[in-house]
């Protein structure tokens, strides 16, 4: 088994770039949710491929199912009861998408989206709007922060299919929509850096 720990601390001590590293975890490595399982990997990864039209280089595992524990929370992923995270890594569809989105709400009007909650649970007017564009200005789009409407639910509806089909593997399959492997690369060195940082 792939020791990505262990792994991950000796590059931290080797002094490697945060970017290159998430480019060899996140891009290189074996996927520890499918260490033993490469044919699941394949199916899940080419069924995505087709339901949006993409290369499958472009669909990568993220999170705790990549590595065996989550780099920020630091829980370990466990097979049938851990989300699997997948990032689509395509510009073409993140436009089509994102104009999607910009049609959807005329124009990203904040009344178009799904208000949030703040830490204490108390729904924030504007808040899902924001959120949006948070996620906009760094290259990703995340399908629970996208305005009401067709585009939000066809994705989640996607996603709840190949959950079900998974369900032994997963609790919930999901995926976010990245403009280019340079936002990528940027967004899972975050998380990079933020565990260096707690050891």
């Amino acid at each position: 088994m792939w020791d990505y720990k262990a792994n991950l601390q000796k590059n931290r001590i080797e002094r490697t770039n945060s970017g290159e590293m998430a480019r060899k975890l996140f891009l290189s490595y074996p996927t520890c949710a499918f260490i033993d399982d490469h044919e699941v990997e394949f199916s899940i990864r080419d069924r995505v491929r087709k339901l949006y039209q993409v290369p499958l280089s472009s669909v990568q595992v993220i999170g705790s199912a990549k590595t065996g524990f989550s780099l920020v929370k630091k829980t370990e992923f466990k097979k049938g009861a851990s989300d699997l995270d997948l990032a689509i890594i395509d510009p073409t569809m993140f436009a089509k998408i994102w104009e999607e989105a910009h049609e959807m709400s005329r124009g990203f009007e904040a009344n178009r989206f799904n208000d949030l909650p703040d830490a204490n649970g108390q729904i924030v007017v504007g808040s899902g709007q924001k959120r949006f564009l948070q996620y906009i200005q760094r290259g990703i789009i995340s399908p629970d922060y996208l305005p009401q409407g067709e585009p939000r639910r066809r994705i989640i509806a996607d996603f709840a299919r190949v959950t079900q089909t998974y369900q032994d593997n997963f609790s919930k399959i999901s995926a976010f929509f990245y403009c280019s492997e340079y936002f990528f690369q940027v967004k899972q060195a975050e998380a990079i850096n933020k565990h260096w940082e707690a050891l």
